[in-house]
């Protein structure tokens, strides 16, 4: 199972006083190194008075002007310098061009130094805009922020004659207790008992079971032995859900092959924020999931 850090990871020291509204607004990417939010604008804090630069600020507050991010075995959006040209350079090198630090400068071919810092996407947290949706439009991952635009017919017999309102955005504020930090654990406790209510469907109850979970902290995750599955409750989107990943299913998907339920069946993520159904050749007879929170 590739459980590479799938958790957002708790954030201090963050900016603070950011107004954004429309394009402007923050969003957010998961890296093997580093969380990150981005802010597209500078801004000052009105009640300090301190100014931040725009750009990526990782979950100790630390700012990055640019991060190139490797995804499928390529970085993209990297800002190269060449010193003999002195001009700058944007591009998208291959993974094993960056380590071997071979890319040349388009124009005199001189050796080029990268400038951005460098990461690599992670599956788990979906690295959005805080106006996203993901899964496939399912599930929304933050609170809307936009309101709808409301068409006003400004009299009987006009036909030409609308009236747009737009109603003013919801101001976004970052603060240090922007993430839910509450763990798991926190949410369940160590053993979570689960009683079948049909089906393939079971709820979580107390005391007597018909399944039980057990807390693995190498995995941060629930195990079910008798399945072969991993699960934890992803509350990094809003509402919260539970994904599996079922050894012999989400294994054959590389990187990526978490799992979700719905009404309609199951979901798993194919590659980066693509999540598709489950193809027909797997056997979903002995795959079982959790109703609720």
């Amino acid at each position: 199972m590739n459980r590479q850090a799938v958790h957002a990871r708790p954030r201090v020291n963050q900016p603070t006083g950011f107004r954004g509204t429309g394009y402007s607004r923050p969003s957010y990417h998961y890296g093997r190194s580093h969380d990150y939010v981005f802010f597209p604008v500078g801004w000052t804090d009105e009640t300090t008075g301190r100014i931040y630069e725009k750009g990526y600020y990782d979950e100790n507050g630390q700012h990055y002007a640019n991060v190139a991010f490797e995804n499928n075995g390529r970085y993209e959006n990297v800002i190269c310098h060449c010193a003999y040209c002195d001009q700058d350079t944007i591009m998208n090198p291959r993974a094993e061009e960056v380590s071997a630090r071979s890319l040349q400068c388009p124009n005199c071919g001189a050796a080029l130094e990268i400038r951005s810092a460098l990461d690599a996407y992670l599956p788990g947290p979906q690295n959005y805009n805080t106006g996203a949706v993901r899964s496939g439009e399912r599930k929304s991952i933050l609170p809307r922020i936009l309101l709808c635009i409301i068409l006003v017919f400004a009299g009987l017999g006009v036909l030409s004659s609308f009236l747009i309102r737009k109603l003013e955005s919801e101001e976004f504020r970052i603060t240090e207790t922007n993430t839910d930090d509450t763990s798991n654990v926190d949410l369940f406790g160590d053993v979570i008992d689960l009683t079948e209510s049909g089906g393939s469907a079971y709820t979580i109850s107390e005391g007597a079971s018909d399944k039980q979970l057990v807390w693995d902290p190498d995995a941060d995750s629930y195990y079910d032995k008798n399945s072969d599955c991993w699960i934890w409750y992803n509350t990094d989107v809003d509402p919260g859900i539970w994904q599996y990943w079922y050894e012999g299913i989400s294994s054959d998907f590389g990187d990526y092959g978490w799992m979700e339920h719905y009404e309609d069946g199951w979901f798993i993520e194919e590659s980066y924020d693509n999540w598709i159904e489950l193809p027909a050749e797997y056997d979903t007879d002995d795959l079982w999931y959790i109703q609720g929170s």
